[in-house]
């Protein structure tokens, strides 16, 4: 039987295997390094998509503003004649 135990080790559970644990640490790393980009692009696809949405809400309000004012600027004018 061919023990995978470093020479000065006396049991399997006794050592690390350094290389391993950085390969699975990068693997880690890129994953969550991923994820937060990701993240990032959603938020701000998030932000483009509200602040759009807000800039014509805003437009939309004023354009009823503006059609309110008329119509009682016009039924003033009309009042004011008789």
């Amino acid at each position: 039987m061919t023990s995978s135990v470093p020479a000065g080790q006396t049991d399997v559970d006794d050592w690390f295997d350094l290389d391993k644990y950085r390969q699975a640490a990068g693997v880690a790393y890129e994953f969550s390094k991923k994820k937060m980009e990701t993240a990032g692009e959603q938020e701000r696809e998030t932000i483009g998509k509200g602040a759009g949405e807000q800039r014509t809400s805003a437009e939309q309000s004023q354009q009823f503003k503006q059609a309110d004012e008329a119509r009682d600027y016009a039924q003033s004018q009309r009042a004011y004649r008789y």
